[in-house]
């Protein structure tokens, strides 16, 4: 009963030409993310759609012979009859509407009237057109309106651009996972079923595993809950993280080896040497990023090489006075084990020497604002309260043997692979200490970690002006 009308091709060919000037009309950087999500958003989840309900309009449509034969013939060629519910011409031509609906700024009310008149039939021309030139039926029209509503909900509630990123993984990864098992089993002679099923299951649990990162992205304040990630006492990743994020945790693994790597290429021409910086003569702090057993050896001696306690006295050295060393391990990498338990062995060697580990699960490029103050506060209470408690048992033990000596603490923030964590929360820490102010700390990071990439988005000058002031408003 609907009409064919060929000359709403021109309105149809209106969606891509809306779809690359909208990027264009935006006026701010917020009405430009809210448009990218909502573009990425519907197009992932239209092609999950597509790929579980795969629709095909149910009848051939003939070619007109007028002047608008070229454009369906073009159709016809780019635009086969699948991927039909629901429709993203429909999508998108919501999604846009709403999206330009305020970039238009003036003071005179016809124009702003004109504008959005113009819009709306533009908008509308385009979803009507999707059932006049026999591409979509009714129902695929309504299946765009309702993923359009359901994706501007959610877009209003997602968090940032990693809550997209990985919801974008999730879905391409399952679904290039799922047609690759798809093409095997065809190709496989043998067992095709269960190829094609294994692959629909692996696909499944990847969707699943960056679904579930998506939502710890999503999750307000997650250093709350270490249900997301959770660790050992020594550092290691437990046996039910690996079973929710194993994608995630291998990836991660294999870009771990890839920053070793090239930590170590640059570690040659000296651009980072991971030398600690002292707070006093007692306390020295050191950024890093995680470090296999070879550099936890060669840079636990390079770090503790100015005291001459690092080997063990002979018998004529007897009288030295007696160091001990604590090192406190900071681990800041959620998806992937600490070096703890490397410096542990390493430090098996050395008189003395104790480890304590302590973990902040950040999330890769979480901006370090996302964490509450409180949960900094604790950390840095915990530092304090180690230093104060081994240097009572130093004490106490001097006392007791009658003998001299004096305690070093060694304090390692580590990350997975750069030092952007690393590095943030040491400035914290500093700040936290009253080594550094909010006047000094940005020239701080520039003598002492001249390539560390920090920006105001990652580390806000709000987080550093309250962290300075946290300890002058409580006391």
């Amino acid at each position: 009963m609907i009409p064919f009308i060929p000359a709403m091709i021109v309105p149809y060919s209106w969606s891509l030409i809306l779809f690359v000037a909208s990027f264009f009309l935006v006026r701010t950087s917020t009405q430009l993310s809210l448009l990218t999500y909502r573009l990425i958003l519907t197009t992932i989840f239209a092609c999950l759609i597509f790929y579980l309900y795969p629709a095909r309009f149910s009848f051939n449509r003939s070619i007109p012979d007028d002047w608008t034969q070229f454009g369906y013939q073009f159709l016809q060629l780019v635009d086969k009859p699948f991927n039909q519910l629901p429709s993203l011409h429909v999508s998108y031509a919501i999604l846009l509407g709403v999206s330009l609906w305020d970039v238009v700024a003036s003071k005179k009310r016809w124009i702003l009237a004109a504008y959005r008149l113009l819009l709306t039939g533009i908008c509308a021309l385009i979803a009507l057109s999707t059932v006049l030139t026999y591409q979509h039926h009714l129902l695929d029209m309504f299946g765009g309106a309702v993923l359009a509503v359901l994706v501007l909900i959610l877009s209003n509630r997602i968090r940032n651009a990693l809550v997209i990123k990985h919801l974008t993984l999730g879905v391409i990864g399952f679904l290039l996972i799922a047609i690759a098992g798809f093409y095997f089993a065809n190709m496989s002679m043998i067992a095709s079923e269960v190829v094609e099923d294994l692959a629909i299951i692996i696909a499944a649990y990847w969707l699943i595993s960056f679904t579930m990162l998506a939502c710890a992205y999503q999750h307000d304040k997650p250093i709350r809950d270490t249900r997301w990630f959770q660790k050992s006492s020594s550092g290691r990743l437990t046996v039910y993280t690996w079973m929710k994020f194993a994608p995630i945790i291998i990836i991660y693994n294999g870009m771990s080896f890839l920053g070793q790597w090239y930590f170590k290429v640059f570690s040659k021409s000296r651009k980072y040497s991971l030398t600690p910086y002292a707070i006093n003569d007692k306390v020295n702090v050191v950024a890093s990023p995680r470090l296999t057993q070879a550099d936890v050896d060669s840079y636990l001696a390079y770090w503790l090489s100015s005291y001459s306690s690092l080997e063990l006295p002979s018998s004529s050295e007897s009288n030295r006075p007696a160091v001990r060393y604590q090192i406190i391990v900071v681990d800041l990498a959620a998806e992937i084990s600490s070096h703890a338990h490397n410096l542990e062995i390493a430090a098996n060697g050395i008189m003395n020497t104790a480890v304590h580990y302590l973990y902040l699960p950040l999330l890769d490029l979480q901006p370090l604002n996302d964490v509450l103050l409180q949960d900094y506060i604790n950390l840095f209470k915990q530092i304090d309260a180690l230093i104060r408690s081994a240097e009572t048992q130093a004490f106490v033990t001097n006392n007791k043997d009658k003998v001299e000596g004096s305690l070093i603490t060694l304090i390692n923030f580590h990350c997975v692979m750069g030092l952007s964590r690393s590095i943030g929360v040491q400035v914290l820490y500093l700040l936290y200490c009253g080594t550094l102010t909010v006047y000094n700390y940005q020239s701080w990071i520039e003598q002492h970690y001249p390539h560390a990439h920090l920006k105001d988005t990652y580390l806000p000058q709000s987080l550093v002006e309250t962290m300075a002031n946290y300890k002058s408003v409580t006391y």
